[in-house]
């Protein structure tokens, strides 16, 4: 894959997969990542870990599921090892697979527009790092939204419209923000500290994100801050790594991945103040990625 962004890579600290946004609704189930085959596949569980489903398999690796505004949908991006990743679209439960993406390119981490008729994801080649793209749901209308020579990652998009994502045209990781025509650009994070995966909250008025320590995203915890990058707070304190925040529609809890337990990740959820931990996924495989759907 030309630009690595599966699980693994949080452990040996190269670039990894942005969180996704939230849609209001009541909470449905959570769908994540997990490597508990051979290869990864996506699977869905209820929030208390119940009622787990699996919705692909294959020899294809199978990632950043992000479910459609209403939960009928999911779109997530799918490659062979080593090959370069392709944007995909399914029903909830598996079927109805279509590929929206396709050539040398590496496309990832798609995430919906509210209405659910545009896409915004990546697209890196082997010349040039990634810039973010926007394609309408059926995959046509394919259009550029950043150019910049360093990496422009994770975008999730708002229900106020605008679309947070991570760049490192810093140099470290920081959270911006744009609007989908490619105007307002504006830098959340600053300092030296490394912020990665940003989720907005269904009201859009609070960003939750990852901080790494030291650079390192091995070990780091989650934030959450105003939509303005005002009023950081901290939610996690675990010498692992608390990772990739994912607010539920209702806005009352906070899924979340972390190796806090026996260094395998695992879904978590929390309260939006970092209380009341739950241990969604306890099973000795990498589990991750999660993203809450709106039913």
């Amino acid at each position: 894959m030309l630009f690595v962004c599966v699980i693994q890579a949080v452990v040996l600290g190269t670039s990894a997969t942005p969180a996704l946004a939230a849609f209001p609704g009541t909470n449905g189930r959570i769908a994540f990542e997990s490597g508990r085959t051979d290869e990864f596949d996506l699977y869905s569980a209820k929030p208390d870990g119940s009622g787990l489903k699996r919705i692909t398999a294959g020899i294809v690796e199978d990632h950043a599921p992000a479910w459609a505004p209403g939960g009928k949908r999911i779109v997530f991006y799918r490659s062979m090892a080593g090959g370069p990743g392709n944007i995909w679209v399914m029903n909830a439960d598996g079927t109805g697979k279509e590929q929206l993406t396709s050539g040398p390119a590496d496309d990832g981490d798609p995430a919906w527009a509210p209405g659910g008729k545009r896409i915004v994801f990546w697209r890196a080649t082997a010349t040039h790092a990634a810039d973010l793209f926007i394609m309408n749901a059926d995959g046509t209308g394919k259009r550029r939204l950043t150019t910049n020579p360093n990496a422009d990652i994770g975008p999730v998009w708002s229900g106020t419209g605008l679309i947070a994502f991570t760049s490192f045209r810093t140099g470290g990781g920081d959270v911006y923000v744009i609007r989908p025509d490619g105007t307002g650009l504006h830098r959340l994070t600053t300092g030296p500290a490394a912020d990665y995966y940003p989720d907005w909250s269904p009201n859009g008025k609070r960003i939750a994100f990852f901080r790494s320590k030291s650079g390192v995203q091995s070990r780091g915890d989650v934030f959450v801050m105003r939509a303005d990058g005002t009023g950081q707070v901290r939610l996690t304190a675990s010498p692992a790594a608390d990772t990739r925040p994912a607010w539920s529609p209702n806005g009352q809890r906070i899924a979340f991945m972390s190796s806090r337990f026996h260094g395998f990740f695992d879904i978590w959820t929390m309260k939006p103040n970092g209380s009341d931990l739950r241990h969604v996924t306890h099973d000795g495989f990498a589990d991750g990625l999660p993203d809450w759907q709106p039913a």
